[in-house]
């Protein structure tokens, strides 16, 4: 069948302009996290990359996790609340190109039996070394782009935090909520107190002047700001949750709150990959974040990441 066939394309014309671009239309549902979702983005553009298509990317409105009920900045595309298309190809150019790839959920398949073992699904979503990560850094710098406003409120939320240029930080990424319902194949829960010596550890080596916690958890939040005071730096407004409901599909009363739980997920990743250390879990976003900090060229002083191995059935 078509739609599980890695090898296999649907080619549509859904128009007559551009005859000469060939259009890689990736449509995504979007409703897992956005670390989950930009991962599959970038296996997408590797596809792309790889068969030399342009690449169009849409979060569908209809169950992405981040959709407002009204646009915003005039689009219904999650994807573009936050980042650029990846080359001058416009949704609008795609929905009217006479030569459309429509992208299905088999092409991830296609990019990642390259990259790594695939044989067991569930583990090739974590079980991945610093080649594969190195190839989808690869890719991000080549396509991926914030757009103005976005890079421009992280930017300043970034400065803000580390207050000077020359604060040297230790990054630390902790992934609550949800990853306690124990699903088969996703990586056990890493709690506070098993952070707290590995965070003690690193601040022992004179490495850093402070802490940026980025974290779900209202909880774990809570146990690591007792142990470490003004040391430990965090974004205050960032929603977090105390149960084991995502933050993406909790529902909020604060408007636009979709739209700000993308915003707020993306700004952890980019001030993590802004960090001097990073300390962290296997999750979607601890990987999106060591691939944005690696397409920067420069390596983390110190990277420690913490496996406590996958839920089994």
């Amino acid at each position: 069948h078509i739609h599980h066939d890695p090898d296999l394309f649907r080619i549509r014309s859904l128009g007559s302009a551009y005859p000469t671009r060939n259009i890689y239309l990736v449509t995504l549902e979007a409703s897992a996290g956005l670390g989950a979702t930009l991962r599959i983005v970038l296996l997408a553009l590797r596809v792309a990359d790889r068969l030399g298509l342009a690449p169009v990317i849409i979060f569908a409105p209809a169950t992405c996790a981040y959709t407002e009920p009204e646009p915003i900045r005039g689009t219904t595309n999650a994807f573009e609340y936050y980042f650029e298309q990846p080359t001058d190809v416009s949704v609008d150019m795609a929905l009217h190109g006479c030569n459309v790839f429509l992208y299905n959920t088999a092409h991830d398949l296609r990019a990642e039996r390259e990259m790594c073992d695939v044989s067991s699904p569930h583990r090739a979503n974590y079980d991945v070394d610093n080649a594969y990560l190195e190839i989808l850094a690869a890719l991000f710098r080549k396509y991926l782009r914030l757009n103005e406003e976005t890079r421009t409120r992280i930017d300043r939320d970034c400065r803000t935090l580390f207050g000077g240029s020359a604060r040297r930080l230790l990054g630390v990424h902790l992934r609550g909520t949800d990853f306690r319902q124990a699903w088969v194949g996703h990586p056990r829960v890493v709690d506070a107190k098993s952070y707290i010596p590995e965070i003690d550890r690193a601040m022992s080596h004179g490495l850093f002047d402070g802490i940026f916690l980025a974290t779900d958890d209202a909880g774990e939040l809570d146990i690591l700001r007792h142990r470490y005071g003004d040391r430990l730096l965090y974004y205050e407004d960032t929603q977090r949750g105390c149960g084991n409901v995502g933050v993406h599909l909790a529902k909020g009363e604060r408007p636009l709150n979709h739209y700000l739980n993308g915003l707020e997920v993306l700004r952890d990743m980019y001030t993590l990959a802004a960090c001097d250390g990073l300390i962290c879990g296997l999750s979607q976003v601890s990987f999106m974040t060591r691939i944005i900090r690696m397409s920067t060229g420069t390596p983390y002083a110190l990277l420690r990441v913490i496996d406590h191995g996958l839920y089994e059935a």
